[in-house]
């Protein structure tokens, strides 16, 4: 029985090198540009263990993208839920809701672990690409759902649609902002820096927050675009730039 469960915790030490490894090669070379040689090399293991362990390099990289998100969705539940508790019979307004879905992903990238530092640039690079945001829906959709249906409540008077879109615009700041490309250091010349999650956080929430109550005011108050007969997509706006 001992011996059994050395062997278990050698397969599953085994499993988190590779699992590691991984999740930081993607991230620096994407998942086209390395192979699964690559990653058991970084990890130290035969090649036939990561075939063992998860078959193919796609399902690979499932979990390498699932074990994280595990962990943000019952941080973003539990966040959420301490809103409603806080709210009473009320619904949480829209700020606490943005609040609670930012703030965990925050909390992970400041405790100074670098595998979700990984992460983030990794989902980063995937979350505009069809093809791997299909092979996660499963475990990505849960958290969405979760949230969409809660400003759902917190903006009655949105069309279902605009609920959508604002989910959707939440998500991509977020994105956008974990990437940490460097981008912010070098437009602000130094002011603002990547890596500080605090300051990110901070001006994010009431963004955000503002833009989803605009969406809302915009269902129930004359329209400012429609009434200047201004084109529905935007494109012809003086002074759009293709390459924001």
């Amino acid at each position: 029985m001992r011996g059994e469960r050395a062997v278990v915790r050698r397969g599953d030490t085994t499993r988190l090198s590779i699992l590691d490894a991984a999740e930081r090669s993607f991230a620096e070379s994407g998942f086209d540009g390395v192979s699964l040689r690559t990653i058991t090399e970084r990890a130290g293991v035969d090649l036939a263990l990561a075939n063992y362990h998860f078959g193919s390099k796609e399902n690979l990289l499932h979990e390498v993208i699932a074990r994280r998100v595990r962990l943000v969705h019952d941080d973003r539940v539990k966040a959420l839920e301490l809103a409603r508790q806080q709210a009473g019979t009320q619904s949480p307004s829209v700020e606490a809701i943005v609040a609670a879905f930012l703030a965990p992903m925050f909390a992970r990238l400041g405790n100074g672990d670098a595998g979700w530092r990984h992460y983030a640039s990794l989902i980063s690079q995937l979350d505009v690409l069809p093809k791997f945001t299909a092979l996660a829906s499963g475990v990505l959709d849960p958290t969405a759902v979760h949230f969409i249906n809660a400003l759902r409540l917190a903006m009655p008077q949105a069309p279902e649609a605009s609920v959508y879109w604002g989910y959707m615009f939440m998500l991509g700041t977020m994105i956008q902002v974990i990437s940490a490309t460097g981008r912010i250091e070098r437009l602000s010349r130094g002011l603002c820096r990547s890596d500080d999650v605090d300051a990110a956080l901070r001006e994010m929430v009431p963004f955000v927050s503002a833009g989803l109550l605009a969406m809302e005011h915009q269902a129930v108050a004359p329209r400012a675009l429609a009434d200047a007969n201004l084109p529905g997509t935007g494109a012809n706006l003086p002074g759009r730039s293709v390459a924001s």
